[in-house]
């Protein structure tokens, strides 16, 4: 039984406050009531309501945005509590971005990634995360139709990042998270690791 709803009014005022030309404000740790609704855990959307194209629309224009461009944005992230996402799929040739509605990351590769990262959250703060290299995801789109899919490399990073927002994870948690790890490279020139 799922727990689909559709988005409320407060959500639809807050995403249809300006045209789809417009970003919108991305929400920051160091606000501490912005902070409190990115540590907060999404709740489903019903995949095919009408409104999230529109949410789709300004989140493409949010991460685009030539201030402050990623690769990568969560619904949290612009003050909607709802588990979709935006990424940029890497993997796919002209790079273009997908939404992702209700995903859940079904399996994580014992084999990790170490890699620097980022937030659109975080201003000026980076580090070093190590991350599944490859994932398998399910979602859904905007007619309602269930996806699988195996994603490997940096579109598995972006991902897992982006899902952590849903769950109310940042990555500065995952750093602390994962401080008192040991890790043993697979080669001395390679970003790929294995945990002790």
């Amino acid at each position: 039984m799922n727990t689909y709803t559709k988005l409320n009014d407060i959500e639809n005022l807050l995403i249809q406050q300006s045209t789809v030309e417009e970003p919108m404000h991305v929400y920051q740790v160091d606000s501490p009531v912005e902070e409190q609704v990115l540590r907060m855990r999404c709740e489903e959307v019903l995949p095919t309501d009408e409104n999230l194209k529109y949410l789709i629309a300004r989140m493409y224009k949010t991460v685009r945005n030539e201030e402050k461009p990623g690769v990568g944005i969560a619904a949290p992230q612009v003050g909607i509590n709802r588990r979709v996402f935006l990424v940029q799929r890497m993997d796919k040739k002209g790079e273009p971005f997908e939404f992702f509605i209700n995903p859940e990351i079904v399996w994580y590769s014992k084999i990790l990634r170490r890699g620097e990262e980022g937030c659109l959250s975080i201003a000026n703060e980076y580090g070093e995360v190590y991350r599944s290299l490859a994932i398998q995801i399910t979602y859904y789109d905007l007619s309602g139709e269930h996806f699988q899919e195996v994603i490997e490399g940096f579109t598995a990073v972006i991902i897992q990042h982006e899902f952590d927002h849903l769950n109310g994870v940042l990555f500065t948690d995952r750093i602390k998270e994962q401080e008192n790890n040991e890790y043993y490279n697979a080669s001395p020139t390679s970003e790929i690791v294995y945990q002790r």
